[in-house]
């Protein structure tokens, strides 16, 4: 049998970057990589891209962009989730959890928006002004950290 996978499902606007970093015209800020790149480290987690920018860039080109970026990214990125016009963000989480072929342990949502749905007690919300930050971080690596000892086998929305 596998082992479980923890995986971070990642939006990139306001949670990568945040207002004032796009007003300086720059696509990451780079206290939130060294937050994303701290739950990275500690969970050993995967990547799932749920960015709107997600249908723009190979699942290779994602890992390229990302590591070029200074994101631990590196063999690390599984794909992206489905694009269903008019689903919420959750609705589109769930159909990746339920056609996986991985296994999955736990997971976490790091975005700013909040129509999770089905997903919404793993969403780790952001804000514009501050993104991902350490706060949100160690609360990601708490609960990918507690699901991974908990053994709580593959996960459905």
């Amino acid at each position: 049998m596998a082992t479980a996978i923890k995986i971070i499902f990642l939006d990139i606007d306001d949670v990568l970057n945040t207002l004032p970093t796009r007003e300086r015209g720059e696509l990451f800020d780079s206290a939130n990589i060294a937050a994303l790149n701290s739950v990275l480290d500690s969970t050993a987690a995967m990547i799932v891209l749920t960015t709107s920018w997600r249908l723009s860039a190979t699942t290779k080109e994602w890992e390229e962009i990302l590591v070029a970026a200074g994101i631990h990214a590196l063999k690390r990125v599984l794909g992206i989730t489905p694009w269903f016009d008019d689903a919420t963000r959750g609705e589109e989480i769930a159909a990746w959890l339920k056609k996986t072929p991985h296994e999955v342990a736990e997971y976490a949502i790091f975005d700013d928006r909040s129509d999770m749905g089905p997903c919404k007690e793993h969403l780790l919300r952001t804000s514009p002004e501050v993104g991902l930050d350490e706060a949100l971080a160690q609360e990601a690596i708490t609960r990918l950290s507690a699901g991974g000892e908990e053994g709580s086998g593959r996960h459905a929305a």
